[in-house]
């Protein structure tokens, strides 16, 4: 079950020889102050230390000026207006962070009994982030109970770049790697894993395969894997051969530790007569066609003529 995040600080009153009751509860604080938990933000968050980037709402007896929400900053320190130094909230839950503010306000004489309520707003630090190629990268609040398939669509879901796995790193350091279409099959549900507070969703964008030269549509397509990218299908997507091709092509390829391209030559003409088997490409390469100048001449040469 999930605990409201709201911690309650009562400070004593010292007045001399009277004894002052001290609301034990949220209810019986309401009724000592009322009106004093009114806009309190409902945000059903889970009880963790602050940090870095924290949206906290606080309610101060007596101190309008000091009941709203405020945002820790980079360096972990809450500033408070009527304060003459920050205060460190980093790695302090919220009502050792009440404390605190009860105490400066207290020695500063700003208020005599000063009564604290915080309540965490937005975990900032421990969101849990969407990004790459997903149409809105967003940080996500935990609200218990979140999973990967959740994520992506509050992120507003794939774009169409988005390579075929996610990555899906755990807030204690552990990864792992989930397969898109797998995950989106409604097949195997064991992949919508739970996701929590500090965890990053990671959509790569997909690698590319490139095809230049006598091509209809020379460009950047898809790598989606070895087995499902092929000369063949990249011919397909890049709209086909011109008629003024070559017999052969060719295959660029970086390799680790090599700065300069591989060349691969592939058997085309045999490839596209079934008389060679089709050929695989890897992420990055670059399939070119040349283009078989003679044969281009000549047709000019027959179009030009034709016209006249």
């Amino acid at each position: 079950m999930i605990k409201r995040s709201v911690a309650l600080l009562i400070s004593p009153v010292l007045i001399p020889g009277a004894i002052v009751a001290q609301p034990s509860s949220a209810v019986d604080l309401g009724r000592a102050f009322p009106g004093m938990l009114a806009g309190i933000s409902d945000s059903n968050l889970p009880i963790e230390p602050i940090g870095v980037s924290d949206l906290i709402r606080l309610t101060v007896s007596d101190s309008p000026e000091l009941s709203r929400s405020f945002r820790i900053d980079l360096q972990g320190n809450l500033t408070l207006p009527l304060l003459r130094a920050p205060i460190s909230a980093t790695g302090l839950m919220p009502s050792a962070l009440g404390n605190e503010i009860a105490a400066a306000l207290r020695a500063q004489h700003l208020l005599v009994n000063p009564v604290v309520v915080v309540a965490v707003v937005e975990y900032g630090s421990r969101g849990i982030t969407v990004s790459g190629a997903v149409k809105t990268p967003t940080t996500i609040q935990d609200l218990g109970n979140l999973r990967v398939l959740a994520a992506l669509v509050q992120a507003g879901g794939l774009l169409p770049g988005a390579g075929p796995e996610i990555i899906v790193e755990q807030a204690n350091g552990t990864a792992q790697r989930l397969s898109v279409r797998k995950l989106f099959d409604g097949l195997h549900p064991e992949l919508n894993i739970p996701v929590g507070m500090g965890s990053q969703i990671t959509v790569p964008e997909c690698e590319r395969v490139f095809a230049v030269g006598d091509v209809k549509r020379p460009g950047a397509f898809p790598f989606l894997s070895v087995e499902d990218t092929t000369v063949l299908q990249l011919l397909a997507l890049s709209g086909g051969l011109d008629s003024f091709s070559r017999n052969k092509a060719y295959i660029y390829r970086t390799e680790p530790g090599n700065p300069n391209k591989k060349e691969i030559e592939v058997p085309l003409k045999r490839i596209l007569d079934r008389k060679s088997p089709d050929v695989k490409l890897s992420a990055n390469d670059i399939l070119y066609v040349p283009t078989n100048g003679t044969l281009k001449a000549s047709e000019s040469l027959l179009a030009l003529l034709s016209s006249q």
